[in-house]
Formats: structure tokens, sequence, C-alpha cells
């Protein structure tokens, strides 16, 4: 029994760790991933008392310089929510790093951000590979 309840409390502190709180908004995660089209910025809420909308802020190579880039009206606890940002460009060259964070906005206009989250953004091997074919045929 003791086993049971040590893995038990194991279980609730990951849970307790793995939300983040900000003005109201208990958010279960916020991640953003590259993908061919741009970079898919997703998040999901536990708790959104109070909370009118999120607007979705990006900077690109440094994290210093945030413009919004999307509204999106707050839908209620227990929501999913995504973005495709395909305002992002591809650097043959090189890999470009993207920083992303939320400005949680509640009813009364106060406002509070969100962890800033990165990620690196590439051309896949397969993209590379079709426009160096591409490129041949031009």
């Amino acid at each position: 029994m003791k086993k049971t309840l040590l893995s038990f409390k194991s279980i609730l502190f990951f849970i307790l760790i793995s939300t983040a709180v900000y003005a109201g908004v208990t958010l279960q995660y916020f991640t953003a991933k590259t993908n061919s089209e741009g970079i898919l910025v997703e998040w999901k809420t536990l708790d959104e008392s109070g909370t009118v909308s999120f607007d979705i802020e990006r900077s690109a190579n440094t994290p210093d310089n945030f413009v919004g880039i999307k509204s999106i009206n707050a839908a209620g606890n227990n929501s999913y929510y995504t973005y495709q940002d395909n305002g992002v460009s591809f650097n043959p060259k090189s890999s470009s790093i993207y920083y992303y964070r939320l400005k949680c906005i509640n009813s009364g206009g106060a406002y509070s951000y969100t962890q800033i989250i990165s990620v690196t953004h590439s051309v896949s091997g397969i993209k590379s590979t079709w426009g160096s074919i591409k490129a041949i045929f031009r």
C-alpha cells in the first residue's frame, strides 16, 4: 500500500509541475513546432476564468523584439488552440530561431505573458532536395 501511495504522490507532483498559471489562465501546455508550411503554435488551457483573449507574439532570432501576429478569443475552460504561422521564412543556408509567447488578457484589460518558447525553423531534407531538383531544370 505504501508503494501505491508513493506512486500517487509522484503522479500528483508531476501534474502540478506540468501546468502554469498566468493572470487567471492555467495552461496545460504551450508548444511550437516547425512544419513544411511554417510553424504550428499550440496550447491547451485548463482554466480561463475571466480571460477574453490570447495575443500570439513572435520574435525572430532574439527573444527581445516581440510583435503581435494574431489575436484569438478565449473559448472557455479546457480549450485547445492552434495557430499556423506561415509568416516565417525559410533560409536554405541556415536555420532560423523563432520565439513565441502568449499575452493572456482578462476582461478588465489586465494581462500577463506566458513563458517564452523557441523553435528552430529550417528547410527539411525533402524540401531542400526538391528545391535542388527544381533548380536543375530551370
